[in-house]
């Protein structure tokens, strides 16, 4: 029974799992590196008409979260309205 388990943890040992992950640590990290540089030629570099680009004008013309709103200017106060009495008690 003991020799069926010592033959699965020598199918791949102690040194070859470390090498396996040390290359696969490095292909992943190659791979990542290559599609990182293949991925900035996708991006689109439209600029607007002026020579000023998107951002920046977003940026221009983004709204200050600090401004408080514009509320529209409150009714004048007037005086009550005479209230109708009764006469007839």
């Amino acid at each position: 029974m003991a020799s069926n388990f010592q033959a699965s943890n020598q199918i791949m040992g102690v040194r070859k799992t470390t090498d396996f992950l040390e290359k696969a640590t490095w292909g992943l990290a190659g791979a990542l590196l290559f599609l990182s540089i293949v991925g900035v030629a996708f991006i689109p570099r439209e600029n607007k008409v002026g020579g000023q680009s998107v951002i920046k004008d977003q940026i221009e013309n983004a709204v200050d979260p600090n401004q408080l709103p514009s509320f529209p200017a409150p009714a004048p106060i007037t005086a009550p309205a005479p209230v109708a009495t009764d006469s007839t008690k």
